[in-house]
């Protein structure tokens, strides 16, 4: 048990199945969370987490991987998603971070079938009382009857996917189930979406991918060593070895998500500079070294986007 900082006691139970799935499995035992909160360590969203000069291809690929995994990990433990007919599995697609999570993709993979798709166009700004989600775009056309709702998304502070939920029980008050998977959630959304679920009365299961991020004060940034970040002894050493101490108290895990799957060069050049910001001010040799390494592969992945389009052979 970790008497954690987000003010409850956490515990991590590692999961047993009876098949072999392609991940580790821990339930978040917390008072603040939904009852079924579990931690899946899958290793390719874990270089997405590790490696932030991975963009393009190779995010979407490590993506859309990490969604099996999750939808792996779901039949196994959610007994709902097993009980459930094609028709009804339902995709709420909050726009356009989650087109990259490659879901519907990873599903036809798993289940050899599609799901529905709904879509809902959401955006965040800063406001100064803080960050506010506008939905600008909502279609629920494919909305069957007594769905079973997939959500794929990045969590901070959940305000956006607390919003994505209600509108989509509006239009289906009938939901059996929500399944939220999250290659980066944050303790606030958790918590949060432990709220929904208890206003609502919908079944809500969270699907976290290696940890429970802290949020930092800025209701964006989820940094693996926040204090408040819940994570195995494993993967906080393999955090450290990746980033250091300094730059893994202080540098989001995930960075932006979707400027990183929407504008790769984007944020390759926003990743270059952040990187020199750090060798004009650091004097640490083991961060300079980290970020020397992190620059030099940004660098490089940057390099490969600048030649002429090729077919692959």
């Amino acid at each position: 048990m970790n008497e954690s900082p987000i003010g409850a006691p956490v515990t991590l139970h590692e999961m047993v199945f009876r098949k072999a799935l392609p991940c580790r499995v821990l339930r978040v035992d917390c008072s603040l969370f939904p009852t079924d909160t579990y931690i899946l360590e899958s290793q390719s969203a874990l270089r997405i987490l590790l490696e932030p000069w991975l963009v393009g291809g190779s995010l979407a690929v490590l993506a859309r991987q990490s969604s099996v995994d999750f939808l792996r990990v779901a039949y196994e433990t959610c007994e709902v998603f097993r009980d459930s007919k094609v028709e009804t599995i339902t995709e709420v697609v909050p726009m356009a971070g989650a087109l990259y999570y490659g879901l519907a993709e990873a599903f036809e993979s798993v289940f050899g079938e599609t799901p529905n798709r709904c879509f809902v166009g959401a955006r965040r700004r800063h406001t100064p009382t803080g960050w506010a989600t506008e939905l600008a775009y909502k279609n629920f056309e494919a909305m069957p009857s007594s769905p079973l709702v997939l959500i794929g998304d990045t969590i901070a502070t959940g305000g956006t996917i607390e919003k994505i939920i209600s509108v989509t029980l509006e239009r289906a008050p009938d939901t059996r189930a929500i399944l939220v998977y999250s290659i980066a959630g944050g303790v606030t959304g958790v918590i949060r979406l432990r709220r929904v679920r208890e206003r609502t009365g919908v079944p809500i299961c969270v699907f976290l991918s290696n940890a429970v991020f802290g949020v930092d004060s800025n209701g964006t940034d989820m940094p693996w060593l926040h204090p408040a970040t819940i994570v195995t002894p494993e993967n906080r050493a393999k955090a450290v070895s990746s980033y250091g101490s300094d730059l893994g108290r202080r540098w989001c895990s995930v960075w932006d998500w979707g400027e990183r799957a929407k504008q790769p060069t984007k944020h390759l050049r926003d990743l270059i500079r952040r990187c020199d910001m750090e060798l004009n001010t650091c004097t640490d040799d083991r961060t300079r070294r980290v970020v020397g390494h992190i620059r030099e592969q940004a660098v490089q992945a940057l390099g490969n986007w600048s030649g002429l389009l090729a077919l692959r052979r």
